[in-house]
């Protein structure tokens, strides 16, 4: 399988606590497809204070092996700066993505795809790219690139946090409990900010995920699917990083291939 061309640690953001960079793939010359003209951006978990952009790196490289580019992104983590950080930093890798052109082109459309931590924020960046509440922040150069995407793919996320416990990891996030900050357990919760703008989404939820429940993802389902939402959930056997091996690590890329045709042949 061709391995494509990687460019590591390029700079994408200033932030006060620390300069954010992405890992960026793109299809080599003889990829088996070089039409297709999105860009697949990759958000890792960590429950908010941990894990690296690494994490994603065989599956940015499966995809532009398969010619889909596709780059995987720092955000700021919960010690180092609280809600809306991150979300910021998600929504200026979009825009990023689209004004600075670092995979060699202008993309007709962006899908972020998400784990754990990083499925929540990337549900977060979909369900609310009109807010201006969640505009990036000013160390954020690229001028009126837009936050919108076209399509999000999660694995195993959380998508109500309202069920956080005092002084849990989730708190730590948003930067307090829900009974003193319910506003922004309302703003942070992408069940909560969903509506029919939504675009639409490919959910995971394995069956033995030890960290979180199958009810959360398909009440965050069910609530895209009012709306009128494009959106499937799969099931498959496995814990939280099912999708890491095979055979769910081919299965998950070649279905991310086909949900990225599928939502810019629209």
């Amino acid at each position: 399988m061709p391995s494509g061309i990687v460019d590591r640690d390029v700079s994408f953001k200033s932030t006060p606590e620390r300069d954010l960079h992405a890992n960026c793939f793109r299809p080599s010359a003889s990829s088996e497809d070089l039409e297709r003209g999105a860009v697949a951006v990759h958000v890792h978990g960590g429950v908010w204070n941990r894990g690296d952009r690494e994490f994603f790196d065989d599956r940015c490289r499966a995809l532009a092996a398969r010619g889909l580019p596709a780059v995987t992104v720092d955000y700021r983590l919960s010690g180092e700066a609280t809600y809306p950080a991150a979300l910021q930093d998600v929504r200026s890798a979009v825009r990023w993505v689209r004004s600075e052109r670092p995979l060699g082109f202008d993309p007709e459309a962006v899908v972020l795809v998400g784990h754990s931590a990083g499925a929540h924020l990337a549900a977060l960046t979909a369900a609310t790219a009109s807010q201006p509440a969640h505009s990036p922040t000013p160390t954020d150069p690229y001028g009126e690139a837009s936050t919108a995407v076209d399509g999000v793919v999660c694995f195993d996320g959380p998508y109500d946090l309202f069920g956080a416990e005092p002084g849990s990891e989730t708190a730590d996030f948003v930067g307090g409990d829900p009974t003193d900050v319910p506003d922004r357990y309302r703003a942070a919760s992408p069940r909560e900010q969903a509506d029919g703008q939504h675009p639409p989404a490919l959910l995971y939820h394995a069956d033995d995920d030890e960290w979180l429940t199958r009810r959360e993802t398909r009440a965050y389902r069910d609530v895209l699917n009012c709306a009128g939402v494009d959106v499937e959930l799969k099931t498959p056997p496995g814990d939280h990083f099912f999708f890491t091996d095979d055979p769910w690590f081919e299965r998950t890329v070649e279905h991310t291939l086909d949900f990225v045709d599928r939502v810019t042949s629209t």
